[in-house]
């Protein structure tokens, strides 16, 4: 399908609620609040909606991109090309989304890619499952949480997760265990593809420990508190890089005299050093630009090479490595 055969607003047959919008500004879709728009973009609340948006962007010769809750992803001020499939749902409605199994000492938790992740984690602590607690305060959604084996507090998706419900770019669906996946520190296999965000995480089963649903609802209760104190929020995107082994980004950023230095509209966050923060006039090109010099100083100074935790996703004008 041509950029210009499609009108503003195309609705995906045998589904009244798919409607792809053409020229479509991302900048709406992440919490950077940065991006130039994608040539088509369809919201989907549910994973058959997802298999249908594929199937039908299979049909009509398009890439595809995935996204969930918008964090971790810089999109390149030029957009991105193809369809975009913005597979999130809000909290209010996320219970339709969810199924448990009572396996005795553990519960089987099956839960769709659109979850956000910080209501699973509540969701799951107000029933006295254990494991997801981490998640309370954090944003996205649980199926970027998967590709990206997202974690804190010493614990990281992995280590509950049990089994992955994947959709391939045509719609043609997989299943696979946790070991396919070969989970390491913000990494999975999902993130080695050619096109990683062709391929769409739809349901993940987690394995839960019972646990005291006071305890859990504190433990809770304890993680939003300290992410409130200690990250920034408002347009920013979570961690700009991963910590290096036996060491911290944020303190070497800030060691290297990088807290609170900017590139046009972004700069480090006088909060938490690894966070960008975009005032609203900042553009990726920028980010890039911030990210590249911290590489660089922080080389410079301590000798580490700090690697990026966003990915960036589109296409960028004059583009840098990350």
């Amino acid at each position: 399908m041509s950029r210009t055969a499609t009108a503003p607003s195309v609705q995906i047959p045998g589904h009244p609620d798919l409607k792809v919008l053409s020229n479509a500004p991302m900048s709406n879709m992440t919490t950077w609040r940065i991006g130039g728009p994608a040539d088509f973009a369809v919201r989907a609340g549910h994973p058959d909606k997802v298999i249908a948006a594929l199937q039908w962007a299979h049909d009509q010769n398009l890439p595809v991109t995935v996204i969930g809750g918008g964090s971790n992803l810089l999109v390149g001020d030029d957009g991105i090309r193809g369809l975009v499939i913005i597979a999130r749902t809000p909290g209010e409605r996320a219970g339709q989304l969810v199924s448990a199994e009572d396996l005795g000492a553990e519960t089987r938790l099956r839960v769709a890619a659109q979850a956000p992740l910080s209501w699973v984690g509540r969701y799951c602590c107000d029933r006295g499952w254990a494991g997801m607690d981490w998640g309370v305060g954090l944003p996205g959604a649980i199926g970027g949480a998967t590709v990206n084996n997202a974690g804190a507090h010493g614990t990281e998706m992995k280590d509950h997760l049990d089994r992955v419900e994947i959709a391939r770019s045509d719609g043609t669906l997989e299943s696979h265990d946790r070991a396919w996946l070969n989970p390491t520190y913000r990494h999975t296999r999902l993130k080695d593809s050619s096109q990683p965000r062709g391929v769409a995480v739809t349901w993940v089963e987690l394995l839960l420990p019972k646990g005291d649903p006071a305890r859990l609802k504190q433990l809770a209760d304890e993680h939003a508190g300290y992410r409130h104190r200690t990250q920034p929020t408002g347009r920013c995107a979570g961690s700009t890089f991963t910590n290096p082994p036996g060491d911290f980004a944020g303190r070497l950023i800030e060691e290297a005299g990088l807290k609170d230095f900017a590139v046009g509209g972004v700069r480090f966050s006088t909060v938490h050093s690894n966070f960008i923060v975009n005032d609203g006039s900042g553009t990726a090109e920028q980010v890039l630009e911030l990210i590249a010099h911290a590489q660089d100083v922080v080389l410079d100074r301590f000798g580490v090479r700090l690697e990026t935790e966003i990915e960036p996703i589109g296409a960028f004008t004059g583009r840098r490595g990350t």
